[in-house]
């Protein structure tokens, strides 16, 4: 069926394009996603891999934020117009008799005017495939094989937005190019920057809430996830969003960090969150004897934290954390739980010296800080048992099983034991 849409003309490099808005239901039932185009099966391997959806993100990230975020925007979607004979623009002044268009606005006016699309075109997105699947699964509420999305109900409403198409005439020569380079040269952001710029992600915002109110902004790293020997500040920001993320979660369960929860949840979130960080920075003396003077005058104090002790180190900072919940959140062999103080004096009471052979294998390879998730859930585990969480014989023998294998004398090493249990 020909439909006609307001477009405005424009031209890049030898390339003429069409800027027009098409309503969502009509993106996701007019357009076709690359797979289906015909000449796939002549496309070469790494270009059908680069053309593959990932379905997962769409159902996991993009489609939730169509659904359930009322102010989702997004940018334009290039489309490759194949079968583009019946596809014209008229300009506004061969619409319009040129004696009503004023002199001043005839140049203007020659960009402005009307697409027709003549219903034989199939229009195939070089760059938005990801958001064209977005919209379909937030629309139905069904993934790729027709399975409800958790999380995703229908979103009527999202049938009538406007979705900006950049359209551009088929042409073997270029498509590909355009489509290699488009997705080539876009630099996707950093885990750190979307930190900073998230505000549909719950932990995010009471991460920066965290950095800026009780750590202080120039003591914390935005732009890294370590800190060299010389840097003035305490942790980096993604140290903090991944404790925090352990915090609560480990405390009130899985937590969506691509919409919002209700008013009372981010309410909630945020007084557990604070209350951690609070005790924490406040009760673990090394910490407090790092923030105690948070301007330039005690950077070198910082400095000289980090270079000696292993709590200077965000990765440690981060296995600390994730160690003080578990124990506060196990039960000892009377059934009581640790309290805050008994928790943070034991903190107090280990040796943290970067010198201390305890830590080899576990927080250090030689002089070098361990690094890597699977590292700091074992240095984190390692911390809590020393401190004296209640372990099964199976939960014993785990443990000293994934020890044993980071010493090269193997099954001769034992756990040392912990002075609390």
């Amino acid at each position: 069926m020909a439909s006609v849409h307001p477009a405005m003309r424009g031209k890049f490099g030898s390339t003429e394009y069409f800027m027009i808005t098409m309503k969502a239901n009509l993106v996701a039932s007019q357009l076709t996603i690359p797979k289906e185009m015909p000449d796939w099966n002549d496309l070469e391997v790494q270009e059908r891999f680069q053309r593959e959806i990932n379905f997962n993100r769409v159902t996991k990230l993009i489609a939730p934020y169509l659904a359930n975020d009322p102010d989702r925007f997004f940018g334009a979607l290039i489309v490759d117009v194949l079968n583009p004979e019946g596809m014209k623009f008229e300009p506004m002044d061969d619409v319009l008799p040129s004696k009503k268009v004023p002199q001043l606005y005839q140049t203007a006016a020659q960009a402005f005017g009307f697409l027709t699309l003549s219903g034989g075109e199939m229009l195939v997105p070089l760059d938005g495939q990801h958001r064209l699947a977005a919209i379909q699964f937030a629309l139905s509420g069904k993934d790729e094989r027709g399975n409800s999305i958790e999380g995703v109900s229908p979103n009527t409403d999202l049938a009538n937005d406007d979705v900006l198409l950049i359209m551009i005439r088929h042409d073997p020569s270029k498509g590909r190019k355009i489509f290699n380079k488009v997705n080539r040269y876009a630099k996707p952001t950093t885990k750190t920057e979307n930190l900073i710029t998230a505000d549909d992600d719950v932990i995010a915002v009471i991460t920066r809430e965290i950095s800026n109110e009780l750590i202080g902004s120039r003591l914390v790293n935005y732009k890294s996830n370590t800190l060299s020997d010389s840097a003035p500040q305490f942790t980096t920001l993604s140290t903090i969003y991944e404790s925090t993320k352990n915090i609560l979660e480990e405390n009130l369960g899985k937590i969506s960090t691509v919409a919002l929860p209700s008013e009372a949840q981010q309410r909630l979130y945020r007084s557990t969150a604070k209350d951690y960080w609070e005790r924490i920075l406040k009760g673990v003396t090394i910490f407090d004897k790092a923030l105690i003077d948070g301007e330039e005058s005690g950077d070198q104090g910082r400095r000289d934290i980090r270079r000696t002790l292993l709590l200077g180190k965000p990765v440690t900072q981060l296995a600390l954390v994730q160690a003080i919940v578990q124990l506060l959140n196990s039960d000892m062999l009377d059934g009581s739980r640790l309290s805050w103080d008994i928790v943070l004096d034991r903190v107090n009471e280990l040796d943290w010296k970067n010198d201390n052979p305890m830590w080899q294998n576990i927080l250090l390879l030689g002089s070098r800080v361990v690094s890597g998730k699977t590292a700091v859930n074992f240095a984190s585990r390692f911390m809590s048992y020393y401190m004296g969480k209640p372990l099964s014989n199976d939960e014993l023998g785990h443990l000293t099983e994934l020890y044993r294998v980071r010493f090269p004398e193997g099954n001769t090493v034992n756990l040392p034991p912990s002075p609390y249990t």
